[in-house]
């Protein structure tokens, strides 16, 4: 090869190498920023469920609660929280009170009350949950009525604090499933069951995360957005407290 085209040979394959270089250094690489959810639950449609924020009697209200939040159930606007598991975990806002306990019931479709136990309050207020045990299981398609009481006065229960609600037990079908198993990380899933209009256990995702990463932003920004979009709002910004341990064994009937 002459000194010519052995120069003009290199020239080329300098050329072509540099081509590749500009080529593969253009590639973006992978983001490592986490994958962005929108975390609004879906406009529901009227139940005729109760209000979810706390009724009873007035005269005792002073006394009982002293707070401009009113002992709230954290729910869609109607009130009817839907679950896939049989037992679920329910939450409430409970405001500065001076009861030291609430009573938790349980009534099935027939009305029958087939789970009872008592929350002392410690640490309210703020957000506090009760996860329904092992041996509740809550039936498919069927409406429970729960009720969230405080223990004000005993001596006039007409004046007690208390909220009720409805939970039902639904499924999840074959696209939001596949959908929940392909889901790579806790927000992901939440947002898969918010976009099937499971209220539960999208409410309990973001809870465990906002409790156990309470100064990541992007957890807060989901929390608050939840919330915002069933609007509670006012609760958006209250502090989840670990403060209810069941004290008795369930009692059913």
């Amino acid at each position: 090869m002459s000194c010519q085209k052995y120069l003009s040979y290199l020239s080329a394959l300098g050329a072509a190498l540099c081509v590749e270089v500009v080529t593969f250094s253009s590639v973006t690489p992978l983001s490592a920023e986490p994958l962005k959810v929108s975390l609004t639950f879906p406009p529901v449609e009227n139940v005729g469920a109760p209000s979810r924020t706390a009724g009873g009697g007035q005269r005792g209200g002073p006394a009982c609660v002293r707070s401009r939040i009113p002992l709230t159930a954290l729910a869609p606007s109607n009130n009817l929280g839907t679950t896939v598991s049989g037992n679920p975990t329910l939450f409430w806002y409970v405001p500065q009170t001076e009861a030291k306990s609430a009573k938790f019931m349980m009534i099935d479709n027939q009305g029958n009350e087939f789970y009872t136990t008592t929350l002392p309050l410690k640490g309210t207020p703020g957000i506090v949950k009760l996860s329904l045990p092992a041996n509740v299981s809550l039936q498919p398609g069927k409406n429970y009525i729960w009720q969230l009481e405080l223990n004000c006065d005993v001596e006039n229960p007409s004046e007690q604090k208390f909220v009720r609600g409805l939970v039902k037990r639904t499924e999840l079908n074959v696209e939001q499933k596949t959908q929940l198993a392909a889901a790579t990380e806790p927000l992901q899933k939440a947002q898969v069951y918010a976009e099937a209009k499971v209220w539960q256990e999208t409410l309990t995702i973001l809870a465990q995360l906002h409790s156990t990463r309470p100064n990541d932003p992007r957890i807060t920004d989901a929390w608050r957005e939840l919330l915002k979009s069933v609007q509670l709002d006012a609760i958006a910004t209250e502090p989840l407290v670990d403060c209810c341990t069941i004290d008795n064994l369930p009692t059913r009937r």
